[in-house]
């Protein structure tokens, strides 16, 4: 098989000047195109987001090393699994709420969805608060009334004070005003009906900041639900050596209304304090009502008083 002899490229003196020029054309324009990639749009961009990237995982990683979050979470779960039992055991129905200042968060559980429970003697509490947002202080007998409504639970001074604050009307204006929108005002002050979390928002506004009342207001009601009457000291102060609370308890053709309010303060000051609220109603009496209050209150305490 012949096979053609290799052809020898021959250039001539012009065509050798043409591409010696060409060369040089394309040289130049490699060298430009490094140095000027730096200042290309795409590949500018391409380095920033090689650069951004870092952005989303820090982010996301304070997200979950969030300790409050996640102590918000732990808080919930040892609090649900500590009143699970209770909750099933009660004789009648329950409810709690809890507003922990360390995490921020407010807890709740119930053995009965949706369902509105009746004050009783508890409503003094938002009887003084919305008196005192309504005239800014108290004279010697409201001062007296006040004294003998919270510490001794007097159901006379009571009356008297639920007249001046304006009666039905001026008590649910006392309710709207402090944003407890499941509350409902009655003519029969103790027969007014509420919620565990409502009665956290007139709590906070007592233990807590406040543009509702002023801190003398707040020191004023603080002293007297400190200064309840020995034989009253039952309900939320359970597990706890320091305490404010008002409690409550009426009798009814369908069992005892057990119910119990307050502030617990926290070991390590007001940081790791705590408001409460347990509502009961249809129990089989008075004692098994205290009796599902005090284990609701003694379980909360044992896991936000450490």
């Amino acid at each position: 098989m012949n096979q053609r002899p290799a052809r020898k490229t021959q250039f001539k003196p012009n065509r050798r000047r043409r591409l010696f020029k060409w060369l040089t054309i394309i040289l130049i324009f490699v060298a430009l195109g490094c140095t000027a990639g730096l200042l290309i749009p795409g590949l500018n961009s391409s380095r920033n987001a090689s650069v951004k990237l870092s952005s989303p995982l820090k982010i996301v990683q304070k997200v979950v090393s969030n300790s409050s979050s996640s102590t918000a979470d732990s808080t919930n779960t040892q609090l649900q699994d500590a009143w699970k039992s209770t909750l099933q055991q009660a004789d009648g129905h329950v409810a709690i709420a809890v507003y922990s200042n360390q995490t921020k968060k407010t807890y709740t559980a119930s053995n009965a969805a949706n369902h509105s429970y009746r004050m009783a003697s508890t409503v003094k509490v938002s009887i003084l608060v919305g008196l005192l947002m309504k005239q800014g202080t108290l004279n010697s007998s409201e001062q007296a009334n006040a004294q003998a409504m919270i510490e001794n639970s007097s159901n006379t001074a009571a009356s008297a004070l639920f007249v001046e604050l304006g009666e039905k009307s001026g008590l649910q204006e006392t309710f709207d005003k402090l944003g407890m929108t499941d509350s409902k005002a009655h003519e029969e002050w103790g027969l007014s009906t509420t919620t565990p979390s409502d009665q956290l928002k007139l709590l906070n506004a007592i233990f807590y900041s406040s543009n509702l009342l002023s801190t003398s207001q707040q020191s004023y009601v603080r002293n007297l639900m400190q200064n309840v009457e020995s034989d009253q000291q039952w309900g939320i102060s359970a597990g706890s050596t320091n305490f404010y609370l008002k409690n409550g308890w009426l009798d009814e053709d369908d069992g005892w209304i057990i119910n119990s309010i307050g502030y617990i303060p926290g070991n390590n000051g007001a940081s790791d304090s705590y408001t409460i609220a347990v509502y009961t109603d249809d129990n089989s009496s008075m004692q098994n009502g205290e009796n599902t209050i005090e284990k609701l209150a003694k379980s909360t305490s044992k896991i936000l008083n450490k």
